[in-house]
Order: structure tokens, then sequence, then C-alpha cells
């Protein structure tokens, strides 16, 4: 018999969150399952009726990943991608006996635990659509070989996948993997165990399906280890635009690609060129959605990040209250920059520097902090003539217009 245990938490982060929902399950191994345990954290936007699909983030192998899976579904940044397509997003926690393989093999047990866990998230959210909607797959190391058997084993379900540094592409063909758009990523520098074998994998995965023309890419980050780095600069945009072009409008069945569209990059000489423009050999080239994924994907593999030019949404609503010891209280909303995240946000008094509240970090697995402390800042005094405003500050260094004042009334 499935036992689960259920958390629910409802709480305001600022307009991102506002009535949002974090629900987190465990779910225990079956007879002849493989993997320990495994814990799930899902969160779904504000004024979500129907959600749309599931961004889900697999960490990947040892304790040190393990122990923050759960806070993939509280990173800002991907929950902003999440909220623009009314998509909820998914943290996981899953760990092994022995060797990492028990939990990322698919086939071993943690496949059929996700489906168990949605379902189960679908009876307590009730979202029952959360077992019918289509998936959006990350993972890290052992999360991407993860990824990748769900991809294999549930094709139809698939958005489109980005496996960074793990994975394998199945030499069994499969026509409908051939449709789901992956993009194979790793480090230059990238080393497991002593051994330098991820960005040999990393491309002969992508040439087993990419040579019969399937829409997949690689990007090797140049400058990266097995860390992701600054990765999310430009897998984020890219996914967006997957999911702008497979999100089904109404049915549950991902929108079929055309097979004609998009640029393609030479995967060594970073050449980019329209589809059209490139008469022979295509399926020897990365391809890419659209001239604007073309020119993230040059830049990232030649320097290691995507260049944002455009600054973060401005805050709003800012609110003043007495604080709960001294002092006032500042509140803010705010929506987070999809391309660049928030690196902080900069409260001036009277136009002045008065402080800064740090933004959201991520660590060598990419999973975040808590997104606990943001959205406030304690003054220790104020004067009604004291004239208050809030910037946000991207990783990239733009910062926002300032926000209307607010003062003491």
């Amino acid at each position: 018999m499935q036992l689960f245990y259920l958390f629910l938490l409802v709480f305001s982060m600022g307009v991102q969150s506002v009535q949002a929902k974090y629900v987190e399950i465990n779910i225990q191994p079956q007879a002849g399952e493989q993997f320990k345990s495994a814990a799930y954290r899902l969160w779904i936007p504000r004024n979500t009726a129907t959600v749309r699909g599931i961004i889900v983030k697999q960490h990947g192998c040892g304790t040190g990943a393990s122990n923050h899976g759960l806070n993939h579904a509280n990173d800002l940044q991907w929950q902003a991608l999440a909220q623009k397509h009314q998509m909820a997003l998914l943290g996981t926690e899953l760990t092994n006996f022995e060797a990492c393989s028990q939990w990322f093999n698919t086939q071993a047990g943690s496949g059929n635990a996700f489906l168990r866990a949605l379902q189960a998230l679908a009876e307590k959210t009730g979202h029952a659509e959360l077992t019918a909607v289509p998936w959006a797959l990350w993972g890290h190391s052992g999360g991407g070989f993860w990824c990748t058997g769900m991809l294999f084993d549930h094709p139809k379900s698939v958005l489109c996948a980005i496996p960074r540094s793990g994975g394998y592409a199945s030499m069994v063909w499969n026509a409908a993997v051939k449709e789901i758009p992956v993009m194979w990523m790793a480090g230059e520098k990238d080393i497991v165990d002593g051994q330098d074998y991820v960005k040999a994998l990393t491309f002969k995965s992508f040439n087993a399906y990419r040579r019969l023309g399937a829409y997949w890419g690689v990007a090797i980050d140049p400058k990266a280890d097995h860390g992701n780095r600054d990765g999310r600069s430009f897998y984020i945009r890219w996914m967006d635009e997957m999911l702008s072009l497979r999100l089904p409008k109404e049915a549950r069945k991902p929108v079929l690609l055309d097979s004609l569209i998009g640029w393609l990059g030479h995967p060594t000489s970073f050449e980019i060129k329209p589809f059209a423009a490139v008469p022979e050999k295509r399926n020897d080239w990365v391809w890419l959605p659209s001239e604007s994924a073309a020119h993230h994907w040059q830049e990232f593999v030649r320097r290691g990040w995507v260049t944002d030019t455009s600054a973060p949404p401005t805050p709003q609503n800012l609110s003043l209250s007495p604080a709960s010891s001294t002092g006032v209280m500042l509140k803010w909303e705010a929506e987070i920059d999809l391309e660049s995240g928030i690196k902080q946000f900069t409260i001036y008094r009277n136009g002045a520097l008065a402080g800064t509240v740090p933004g959201q970090k991520s660590n060598f697995h990419d999973a975040p902090e808590p997104a606990n402390p943001l959205f406030h800042y304690v003054f220790s005094s104020l004067s009604q003539s004291d004239k208050i405003t809030v910037t946000a500050v991207n990783y990239q260094n733009l910062e926002s217009g300032k926000s209307k004042e607010i003062s003491i009334k």
C-alpha cells in the first residue's frame, strides 16, 4: 500500500507568489523498487485555474545535491518561467541505498514513483490535470540520466528536456523521441570521479538522434566544470522558447514542430545559419528554434553566458508598517527577471542609498537557497518627510527603474 505524507503550505511572497501553493509529499518504494526514498515539492503559480504542464528539476547524485533538491521548487527565476506558461514547478529529493543509479534508473522504481507522486499531488491540490499534462525536464549529472530515462520511457508526455552533465541517448530507436526537443549540455572541463568522459558522452548522445533529424542541440560551456556555472542564462531562455512552441493550447498532446523551421549552429565552429542556408549535412548541425535562440546559443558556447540587455521589472506596491520590535517594515512586490534572476533589491531614502536586500543565490548543483528573506527591509526609524523607493538589480547588474515613492502617512 502506498504511503505518503502531505504537507501543504500556502503563503505570500510578493506578486511572484501571491496565492501560490507549495505541496510536499513523500513516496515510499514498493516491492522490488531500488530507491531508498522519494520526496517531492510542487509549486503552483498564483491564479492558476488549470495547470498546463510541469517543469521538473531533478538534482544530481550525492547527499549535497539531494539535500537541496526540494528547494528547486523555490527557485524564483524558474518560478518566473513557470508563471509565464501557467505550469507547475517540481523539485525532488531522491536517495539510494548504495549506488546513485538505484534512483536515477527510472525503470528501477523512481519513474513509477514519479507517476504515483503526480497522482497524489492531483488528489491533494484538486488539480486533477496533473496526472495528464506534459512535462519539461531538466536534470543535472545523475538527474540528467533520470531525465533521459523518462524521455525514452514516456516520450509523448515530454515537451522538452535539458540533460546537463549526464544522461544517455538509448541506441534503441524510438520514433516518438525524435520529435522531442533536447538540449544536451556539459562543461568543457567536466570531470566526474576523476574521469573525463562527460563531454564525449554528451556529443555521442546528441549525435545518436540528431543524425536522423531529431530536434536536438548540444551546448558545451567553455568555462565550466561539472557545475552549472551561468548555464541558466542560456537554458531558461531555450526552455522558454520550447514551451511557447510545444505547450498545447487546449488538448494535452504537445504540439509537433515543423521540420523546416528554425536555425542551425555548427557544434565546433559555432557558425549559425538559417535552416534553408545549410543545404547539405544539416543533421551535423545543432537544431535551434529561432534566430534569437541561435544567437543565444552562439554566445553561450563561445563565452559561457548569454548577455541580458533588458532591465528587470520595477518593484511595485510598496507599503510601510510598524516592525514587530522597533523600526518600520518596508514591503514590496516584484516580478522576477526571467532572463537573469534577481541579484538584489536596492532601497533608497530621499534618493540616497539606504540599504540592500540580497537576491537568491544558487550553488554548485543549481539548487537555490530558500527565498524567504526577499521583499522586505526594516528601517530603524523614518520621518514623515522621508521618501522611499526600491529598485531591482539582476545578475548582470542591470537595475530597474525606481518604484513609486512612499512615505509615512
